[in-house]
């Protein structure tokens, strides 16, 4: 597998817990998606918050439709978490719909928000992370790593022109998290395509 694409990230990778759907009163059905991916280059995986109000209702399931990192079409389904966050596992890169079944009210409707865990996720598959180019001064840590460890941490001091050289395989997926507007490219192998048209 070799290096063949980069991702710029220019925006924070900050959570957003509520990018996709902002907060509302839970029900069964679709609800309305408010945006369509995360604020920054590259994928995510959604999170779910829901509030109790009256006490907890029974959540149910949450079905994410999408696409993933190579414009594949995708769809997850959370099993909610009454009065706490549920996490996906899939990358997505957009988000079409979003639904809810299996809810039962307490006495007062739970609100609910669907949104972008931390960090941004360019490679959504097992590779190799050739590098990081700084294209600016670092104003806050960025943190590399993939879905079991750490790669590398670099320090808000880094200076503009800086280029890391890593050529280290990662597991999972790649995440890059920043808290700052850090302009950075990222140098890293594509996601593999994992669905392939049908050919009569």
């Amino acid at each position: 597998m070799g290096i063949n694409t980069f991702t710029n990230i220019a925006a924070t990778t900050a959570a957003v817990n509520n990018r996709f759907v902002t907060s509302v009163n839970m029900a069964n059905g679709a609800y309305t998606v408010a945006n369509a991916s995360p604020v920054w280059q590259g994928g995510c995986q959604v999170t779910a918050t829901i509030t109790g109000i009256g006490g907890n209702d029974t959540p149910g399931t949450l079905t994410i439709v999408g696409t993933d990192l190579t414009g594949a079409a995708q769809t997850e389904v959370l099993t909610l978490v009454a009065g706490s966050v549920a996490t996906g596992a899939k990358i997505f890169r957009t988000i079409t719909s979003v639904t809810q079944a299996g809810w039962v009210i307490v006495s007062t409707n739970d609100t609910i928000v669907v949104g972008c865990a931390a960090g941004s996720i360019p490679c959504g598959a097992p590779g190799t992370l050739h590098a990081v180019v700084l294209n600016n001064s670092v104003a806050s840590t960025i943190v590399v790593s993939d879905s079991s460890r750490t790669i590398a941490t670099i320090p808000a001091s880094a200076a503009a022109g800086t280029y890391y050289i890593y050529d280290a395989d990662f597991d999972g997926y790649l995440r890059v998290a920043t808290t700052s507007t850090n302009d950075i490219t990222v140098i890293h192998t594509r996601t593999a395509v994992t669905t392939f048209p049908v050919y009569t």
